[in-house]
């Protein structure tokens, strides 16, 4: 079996460091060269006071509930990412590029409904490596257009079955917002619901939008509003709403839209900064409408997932058991994680994760009462890390 590898953002690493975190992993299956210590180098802080963070991580979806379990502690996770062998990524993960009529495309990893596909462009060859071998790869697959797109931005690609979003690889942004609108119906392609004031921290204050349909009439407007090349520009001296949007047809998940008071309209959602000059007019009305027509929301964080100790694996399942996190260690919950995707029971078929081991698992969708037995199941995870859970001050290894 192949052994992936460890990718290290951080540089040199102590010789003493990466020593003594090949020994704490010398059970592993991997091989002697694979360098756990860049994931001890790697590690960034998340903090859990009482029920600030973690919690909101499984608010809404925990069937018990979390108010009041956890202590206050620290969570320290690995921000290392692995190269897989061939024969363990996903579809979406194997070919990640096509050449159009000499115009270059590359996947986004995001898969897309096939509720939103639109006409066949053709069959062309897509393009894949294997990083550890350095082979190429090719396949022929069928390119689709996309509903409420133009195919010179982004296109959907079928894989095994699935429709897989690719986009353009050049930075060619358009010379107005009316130009942007006729490459991309914004209305159809995004909706508007969640936003805060200014930065999206835990501590803002969040708000559900009743209805979006008034902010995209305004912005329509705006056809001949310029984009702005400035790659200095900063919103976080100004005032403005920071809106989430999560875009099946662009391959989107959770990027921002920012409206500034002083008459700026900002998005990330094309992959590159778009800054386009509304007018404070338009702005003022935008923002005046959604403070006007929305309700305040909870915080809502970028990923879900469970943290806590693995106490079983199977061929079939995870249990993780969050009772490390509890001021009662009796009010700890087990979750049963399937092993039903390639996402996740790779971690466990390269013994990246063992029993004993305190991990954060992230998942899609919503933890399910399965049965009487194993009543918090999670169907759905796609990536498993180890991480540190430590009380008092703040640890951040050198």
């Amino acid at each position: 079996m192949k052994t992936p590898r460890i990718i290290n953002s951080v540089g040199h690493i102590d010789d003493d460091l990466i020593t003594a975190a090949t020994e704490n992993k010398k059970k592993s299956k991997f091989s002697p060269w694979l360098k756990w210590g860049s994931i001890a180098a790697c590690f960034a802080v998340i903090v859990i006071a009482g029920v600030a963070f973690l919690p909101s991580l499984l608010k809404g979806k925990e069937p018990q509930g979390t108010d009041g379990r956890y202590k206050d502690i620290y969570i320290h996770t690995s921000e290392s990412a692995i190269i897989w062998p061939w024969e363990y990524k996903t579809a979406f993960e194997k070919y990640t590029s096509l050449t159009i009529n000499d115009v270059e495309y590359s996947s986004k990893g995001n898969a897309v409904s096939e509720s939103l596909v639109s006409d066949k462009i053709g069959t062309y060859t897509i393009v894949g490596y294997d990083e550890i071998t350095d082979k190429k790869y090719t396949a022929d697959a069928e390119v689709y257009s996309l509903h409420n797109v133009i195919a010179d931005q982004f296109i959907a690609v079928k894989i095994e079955d699935n429709y897989c979003v690719f986009k353009n690889n050049e930075y060619n942004p358009p010379h107005t917002l009316g130009e942007l609108f006729e490459q991309v119906d914004l209305s159809k392609v995004i909706e508007l619901n969640r936003f805060s004031e200014s930065d999206s921290t835990p501590d803002s204050k969040y708000y559900l939008l009743n209805d979006d349909e008034y902010i995209w009439e305004v912005l329509s407007e705006c056809k001949e509003a310029p984009f702005i090349d400035d790659q200095n520009w900063y919103a976080g001296d100004r005032n403005y709403l920071s809106f989430t949007i999560t875009s099946e047809a662009l391959g989107d998940y959770k990027v921002a839209m920012y409206v500034t008071e002083d008459g700026y309209f900002w998005t990330n959602a094309f992959g590159w900064q778009y800054l386009f000059d509304i007018g404070e007019d338009a702005a003022v009305r935008i923002i005046k409408y959604a403070k006007e027509n929305s309700v305040e929301a909870d915080y809502e964080s970028y990923q879900n997932a469970i943290v806590g100790t693995i106490t079983e694996i199977t061929d079939e399942h995870i249990l993780v058991d969050d009772s490390v996190l509890c001021e009662n260690p009796e009010d700890g919950i087990t979750y049963r994680v399937l092993l039903n995707d390639l996402r996740i029971s790779r971690y466990v078929e390269h013994g990246i994760i063992e029993v004993g081991d305190n991990v954060q698992i992230t998942y899609e969708g919503e933890i399910y009462q399965a049965n009487a037995y194993y009543s918090n199941t999670i169907n759905s995870a796609v990536s498993a890390s180890e991480v540190i859970i430590s009380e008092g001050d703040v640890f951040i290894p050198e």
